[in-house]
């Protein structure tokens, strides 16, 4: 009879040992996901910060670019006085207005930027591209506009980010690697 409970004794310690070893190792497991999870964390936060830094840069840049652009269609206003005027009614790019304004910025070069000028329909687009990063550009379309009709020179009509490359679809994507056999 002793026997018996000698073993059944050691019986409770091992299945004890075993449940403590098992929650050992979950508990062990558990810290190294979250320690996982952590570093994940911080390393997109790290690239989202990168991120966000170069748009407000790129965006500081552009507000400067606008201003002086601004400044260009003013004294193109300005200097054009009542006779280049547009018509209430009538479009910006036909205008003698529209012709000066796109002479002066159309190839020109502001803080290092190239402008380009499109002529519309009746209205002139003044766009430019500032480079975000190494994959993705700010680009910045203005309208302008009848400065008659309108309290500003221009409109800010794009504002965005687009991708530097043309998306290219027929790029592979290996999935699965593929031996032959010979």
């Amino acid at each position: 009879m002793k026997r018996d409970k000698q073993q059944s004794s050691f019986v409770n310690i091992g299945s004890s040992s075993l449940l403590i070893i098992f929650l050992v190792l979950c508990l062990a497991t558990f810290a190294i996901l979250s320690l996982s999870s952590a570093r994940s964390d911080y390393s997109f936060s790290e690239r989202l910060a990168g991120h966000k830094t170069e748009y407000y840069e790129a965006s500081a840049w552009a507000e400067t670019i606008t201003g002086r652009i601004d400044e260009i269609l003013s004294d193109t206003a300005g200097e054009m006085g009542a006779s280049g005027l547009p018509q209430a009614s009538g479009g910006v790019a036909a205008s003698p207005y529209g012709r000066a304004v796109m002479e002066a910025l159309d190839g020109a070069e502001l803080e290092g930027i190239l402008l380009s000028c499109l002529p519309l329909e009746d209205n002139l687009i003044v766009s430019f591209e500032i480079p975000l990063g190494e994959k993705q550009m700010l680009d910045v379309a203005l309208l302008v506009t009848n400065y008659r009709s309108f309290e500003t020179y221009y409109e800010i009509k794009s504002w965005k980010v687009v991708s530097a490359k043309a998306w290219d679809g027929d790029q592979p994507l290996n999935l699965l690697p593929m031996t032959e056999n010979e």
